[in-house]
């Protein structure tokens, strides 16, 4: 299974929890590793399914070494930087992620 994807750190010092991304836990693939703005560390869901179900809607991406395993909440993106395939994912923490994504920055965040 895949490792934990690295993410940028934050500064963010929010007091309500709002997702950021989810990814499998790559020691129970069944678990979730729950991110948040503005917390460096994930928690842990126990299902990874319930976790869909709690969290989304939610936009499966796919990791720059074509990886998959991300869902992103779109509502957690500020902005997204293109490079090409590679999208850098800016989040309103001002942590990010690196995806790979070949369609326009636009489909990545609401506006």
């Amino acid at each position: 299974m895949c490792d934990v994807p690295h993410i940028e750190p934050s500064s963010y010092q929010g007091t309500r929890k709002t997702l950021r991304f989810l990814a499998r836990d790559a020691r129970n693939p069944g678990a979730a590793l729950v991110y948040w703005l503005g917390v460096r560390e994930p928690s842990l869901e126990s299902s990874f399914f319930h976790a869909m179900q709690k969290y989304g809607p939610l936009m499966q991406l796919v990791l720059p070494d074509e990886r998959p395993g991300v869902f992103v909440k779109r509502d957690a993106v500020q902005k997204v930087q293109d490079s090409g395939v590679v999208k850098r994912l800016v989040f309103k923490d001002e942590s990010s992620l690196d995806v790979r994504y070949d369609g326009p920055c636009r489909d990545l965040f609401n506006e």
